[in-house]
């Protein structure tokens, strides 16, 4: 039993990777109008530590991933947010943005599929859905316009609280 779990798991974490990035990515790509991100990898090893730049290269780089061209502002709210970019993480994270007002399609379709393969985790949804709730309205902000400015300053400008540990 304990290897069918494991199996099931490592499949549930397959079938998310590919979606997102075999699906997702691509029609955002085609679909959205996204403006250029105007920094490349090594710009942003350069700025100063503590800025959301500098900090998102370090996001990155732990987790063995590259800066992705239009993937940007996604990888943004990761740092912003501290939400990781395993399969919890990166549910909990549209979690939070559906708590916080999104209705867009890769929001709603993750939260009910990650309803049904992920229960395991209903816990740090609720957390996240709430926090999303408790933060004003992120809508309409301009992440690259952020990159330069440390994530402290961003925190307090956005008014992001710095963890889901808050009791509903």
């Amino acid at each position: 039993m304990n290897s069918l779990v494991k199996y099931l798991k490592k499949l549930r974490c397959r079938l998310l990777v590919w979606s997102t990035h075999s699906v997702a990515l691509p029609v955002i790509r085609m679909v959205g109008n996204l403006p250029r991100f105007p920094y490349s990898a090594a710009t942003l090893r350069l700025l100063p530590e503590g800025t959301l730049g500098n900090s998102l290269m370090q996001f990155l780089d732990s987790q063995g991933l590259v800066l992705l061209p239009q993937y940007e502002s996604h990888d943004i709210k990761h740092v912003l947010l501290g939400y990781g970019a395993d399969e919890e993480g990166e549910a909990a994270m549209q979690y939070f943005f559906l708590g916080n007002g999104a209705r867009s399609f890769p929001v709603i379709i993750t939260v009910l599929v990650t309803l049904i393969i992920m229960p395991e985790f209903y816990g740090s949804f609720r957390r996240a859905f709430i926090r999303g709730r408790r933060t004003p309205s992120l809508a309409g902000t301009d992440w690259h316009a952020l990159v330069r400015i440390p994530v402290a300053d961003i925190h307090k400008l956005l008014q992001i609280s710095s963890s889901d540990n808050s009791s509903a």
